[in-house]
């Protein structure tokens, strides 16, 4: 009878593997949609790179955390309970949004989902380890890293999708109906699973130094899949300029090699000895790794993201069942495992965020994670080549294999500059900022450049109504009430605003606040801000010069700065490079540019519709800044309804403008022409050009319309357009 009980119950386990796997894949389905676009999420919120570093080192501090102790939870009470409460606790996830809709909440929710995934991805993997053994269980291993991965690959391009209107309600929504799904399969299938077997395996328990290997090697593996998660997606904006979707197709290449390959591997290697078969995998993933800091072309990343997809789908069955067979508390071991990666997770996005901004580089933290992925596996192959009979080679092989891997470091700190031209970048203002320097390399530019972002920075916080703390932020908070004490940079900004707003006749209106400052504040409907005609009216704003005091009389009003501080913020980083004696640079940020010194210089104009530029325009001693209905918008849902909601909005129609769809304009300073950019596409061609022949004679602007014509003042550069056009 018991052996009968006994067999019954191996047959329910085999039978509940698959749909267990597939609860795992619905739950990961739902994080994958989720940690995707928020990076994208960041940059169109004009968040920093540390934010989005700091974000992303959350989600991977609830995984480390929780991953110790759902594994021991489910050692004693099995794993029903955890992975119940976890699947059902992210569904409601969304709620929160819903009652506060801003940046720091969805970072709230990434924490949380942080806390579920950890457990899913632990109880789950201590769920079949506890249930297998031998070649069955790197096969097995090797399915689940593939129902996992094809989710990391189909989660991007789910989201890539339900982004492209730059709505993150779709998202939401979407990741509290994969993790309700994984809640009601894992109702049906958990019972049946224990973590813990009931003999004790001839590996005995856990001891630390039997563990080290393995978890200095998923530390380092976890640093390198931390950065790319939180960092990749902005590598690939940087580079090559990709709308949501095509970024989500690139991102998942990596993915996609992994799910194919698994299966496959996972059974062709199953007999070979794990240790070496992990160290290999994580080798050649490190190398993709470093070679990714150089790519800047779609068949460089395409080559790097199979590559790392190989060497994911190699290491990946025989690390987990490595650690399944530690000991036979399967929840434990697995728990501890995960820690381990969930602090390389953590590591990594703070790493690549503290290294953006200290070598100006994108590229440079990859290369340097891969170094650190590279030595960290060499403990675990030396492990491999003991237990092969190679002990005194085996170390030789890996003293040579950590000293090579050492000297690549000062070459990946070179800056990766053209002769005589030094670049630097880091992410400011929701974008990233090029700094282009004629000149060469030395560290007097260097130090330049570092104080030049650092500037930036500060002056976001201070312009950014996002900020609380920043002048923009307490006005609104006061307003109504009392009169706001600000900095010199911001009422001197403010004041300019007040001048463009005036002679726009109110076209542009810093005052806009009142219905821009509400999230995805152009996906609602018209009637929401019925009442706020009242409250924008740049005439009713209150300042005092004497104590640079600013004051809004009206409850409600808010100041929105966004028309023109990008280009306050840019001209304070030109005027900053040429008081430290730079006599020639280009400031770039998002496509707003600034250029100063003699040197002639190439900018190119977006196109509205499609990938890449619709042509050039060469300008010397300028600023060249552009507006969109391309940058933050949601496409129309009824056939009636043509017209693209966008994030530009007319303060006398209270809704998105339809004038046109792009406008670029020249300069002598860039907070003129990122205020003129913004005004002239309210305004259209007609009016435009009127005003700026009336107001701004030194400028010039560009119209792109509905129909994809160009309309242009006389004074606008010449335009090259491609030949395609």
């Amino acid at each position: 009878m018991q052996i009968h009980n006994s067999k019954l119950s191996q047959n329910l386990i085999r039978f509940n593997i698959p749909l267990l796997m597939g609860a795992v894949f619905a739950a990961s389905m739902g994080t994958g949609v989720f940690t995707f676009t928020l990076p994208l999420m960041n940059l169109d919120e004009k968040a920093g790179g540390m934010w989005l570093g700091s974000g992303f080192a959350g989600y991977f501090l609830a995984k480390l955390l929780i991953a110790p102790l759902s594994g021991n939870y489910a050692d004693t009470h099995g794993s029903s309970k955890p992975l119940l409460i976890s699947c059902g606790l992210a569904f409601l996830l969304p709620l929160l949004y819903l009652l506060h809709p801003a940046i720091e909440t969805l970072y709230a929710i990434q924490f949380i989902l942080g806390i579920c995934a950890g457990t899913v991805r632990t109880v789950s993997m201590a769920a079949i380890g506890a249930s297998l053994g031998g070649d069955k269980l790197s096969s097995r291993f090797a399915i689940l890293s593939a129902v996992m991965n094809s989710s990391f690959l189909l989660g991007p391009l789910l989201g890539g999708l339900l982004y492209i209107d730059k709505d993150y309600l779709p998202v939401l929504g979407a990741m509290s109906a994969f993790m309700g799904l994984a809640f009601i399969i894992f109702s049906l299938c958990t019972k049946h699973f224990p973590t813990h077997t009931v003999e004790q395996d001839s590996a005995g328990d856990i001891t630390p130094r039997r563990f080290l290997s393995i978890m200095t090697a998923l530390f380092g593996r976890g640093m390198g899949i931390g950065s790319m998660i939180a960092f990749y997606p902005v590598l690939l904006k940087s580079a090559l300029q990709l709308s949501p979707g095509s970024t989500a197709l690139l991102f998942s290449i990596p993915s996609l090699t992994t799910v194919l390959l698994l299966p496959i591997l996972g059974k062709l290697l199953a007999g070979f000895e794990r240790r070496l078969t992990t160290s290999a995998g994580m080798l050649i993933s490190a190398l993709a790794l470093y070679i990714l800091g150089g790519c800047s072309t779609i068949p460089g990343f395409m080559f790097t993201g199979i590559l790392s997809g190989i060497g994911a789908a190699i290491s990946m069955p025989a690390s987990m069942a490595i650690c399944s067979e530690l000991g036979c508390a399967k929840g434990r071991a697995l728990g501890l495992a995960n820690m381990a990666a969930n602090i390389g997770f953590m590591a990594g996005p703070l790493f690549c965020g503290m290294m953006v901004s200290a070598s100006g580089q994108i590229s440079t933290p990859f290369r340097l994670t891969s170094i650190i992925g590279a030595v960290s596996s060499l403990f675990i192959l030396y492990e491999g080549l003991n237990r092969k009979g190679f002990k005194k080679s085996g170390l030789a092989v890996i003293i040579i294999s950590a000293l090579s891997l050492l000297t690549l470091v000062p070459y990946s700190l070179k800056q990766n500059h053209l002769p005589q031209i030094y670049r630097y970048s880091d992410v400011a203002m929701g974008t990233v900022v090029n700094l282009t320097i004629p000149g060469g390399d030395n560290s007097a530019t260097r130090k330049t450049a570092k104080e030049t972002v650092a500037i930036m920075h500060h002056l976001q916080k201070d312009l950014d109504h996002r900020n609380k703390r920043g002048s923009v932020g307490r006005i609104n908070h006061e307003s109504g009430r009392k009169s706001v004490r600000v900095s010199d940079k911001a009422f001197a900004t403010i004041k300019r605003g007040l001048e463009i707003s005036e002679k726009s006749g109110g076209s542009f209106d810093i005052t806009i606040g009142a219905i821009t400052t509400t999230p995805f504040y152009y996906a609602l409907d018209k009637s929401r801000f019925a009442g706020h005609k009242d409250l924008i009216n740049y005439r009713l704003l209150e300042i005092d010069p004497s104590e640079n005091r600013i004051y809004l009389p009206k409850k409600g009003m808010a100041l929105d700065l966004g028309g023109l501080a990008k280009g306050t913020i840019i001209d304070a980083a030109a005027n900053h490079l040429k008081s430290s004696g730079i006599k020639t640079a280009m400031v770039e940020a998002g496509g707003d540019f600034m250029v100063f010194g003699e040197r002639e210089w190439t900018i190119g104009i977006r196109n509205p519709r499609g990938e890449g530029i619709i042509g050039h325009i060469k300008v010397k001693n300028s600023a060249v800044c552009g507006s969109g209905d391309y940058y933050q918008f949601i496409t129309p849902v009824s056939k009636d309804d043509k017209a693209r909601k966008h994030h530009i909005f007319d303060p006398a129609l209270l809704q998105s403008s339809a004038e046109s769809i792009a406008t670029t304009t020249v300069a002598p300073d860039a907070e003129t022409a990122d205020a003129l950019a913004t005004t002239v596409f309210i305004m259209g061609p007609k009016k435009g050009t009127e005003f700026i022949k009336k107001h701004f004679p030194d400028c010039s602007a560009m119209w792109i319309l509905p129909d994809m014509s160009i309309v242009t003042t006389k004074n606008f550069p010449s335009i090259v357009l491609n030949k395609r056009q």
